[in-house]
């Protein structure tokens, strides 16, 4: 069932009249999306409507309607995406399945919409794949006000530590930076990454270059346990 849904939900993203699903008529996109599977068992638009009620399932549509929204501005857009596969059908799916979970995931309106704004980087910008997942699970493991920490610093921002600073340094998202007898603490690379194609991607980045690739990003700084030489 699931595989006959993927493929359902992979060719509906191609459709032309995405943009105009609204009301009932985006309940006739998820009946599309069901009917998908002979086997399922639900055979009108009024059985649909039983399964929206079912509170996790309006949820998870909710979501994915304003992810969808959020992500393809136009037609073309959509079909950018499929072109990004080169026609590779497995892969595509793959990364659609993987986008479905993801989406499932996230537990706030604001995380769904800078899922959009990600992928739209990822859509438009030349961001490599394992880089646009990585950034994903930033999205999922920040809290709502971490994420709206990140969004207002600048990509100069430095500070002492704190307890918000505390918390994202654990995630990689800041380093420290030693200055004199004084550490702060300064945001990383994968920070500036999440800034660039997500949290700021309205915003532009100036004369910055984008970081697109783990090529692009500097390693964490990782300590290294003390010699018996050293103790």
């Amino acid at each position: 069932m699931l595989e006959n849904q993927l493929a359902t939900f992979t060719a509906l993203v191609h459709d032309e009249d995405l943009q105009k699903y609204a009301g009932d008529a985006f309940i006739d996109f998820i009946t599309a999306f069901y009917l998908g599977d002979a086997k399922a068992g639900i055979k009108t638009v009024d059985d649909v409507r039983k399964i929206l009620f079912h509170i996790p399932t309006v949820l998870f549509w909710d979501k994915m309607k304003r992810y969808l929204y959020g992500t393809f501005k136009s037609y073309k857009d959509q079909l950018k995406m499929a072109d990004k596969f080169h026609n590779d059908n497995s892969k595509y799916k793959q990364f659609v399945k993987r986008q479905i979970h993801l989406i499932n995931e996230l537990e706030d309106d604001e995380k769904v919409d800078y899922f959009a704004q990600l992928t739209r980087s990822f859509l438009i910008t030349g961001l490599e794949e394992s880089l646009f997942f990585k950034l994903t699970k930033f999205l999922n493991i920040c809290t709502p006000y971490e994420l709206e920490f990140l969004r207002t610093v600048g990509y100069d921002y430095s500070s002492p530590n704190n307890v918000v600073i505390s918390s994202l340094y654990q995630y990689g998202l800041f380093v420290q930076n030693n200055d004199g007898n004084d550490v702060k603490y300064v945001l990383s690379d994968f920070a500036k990454a999440l800034k660039q194609n997500c949290l700021n991607f309205d915003d532009g980045i100036g004369n910055m270059q984008r970081l697109l690739s783990y090529n692009q990003i500097a390693p964490l700084d990782i300590l290294e346990p003390l010699t018996i030489s050293e103790i």
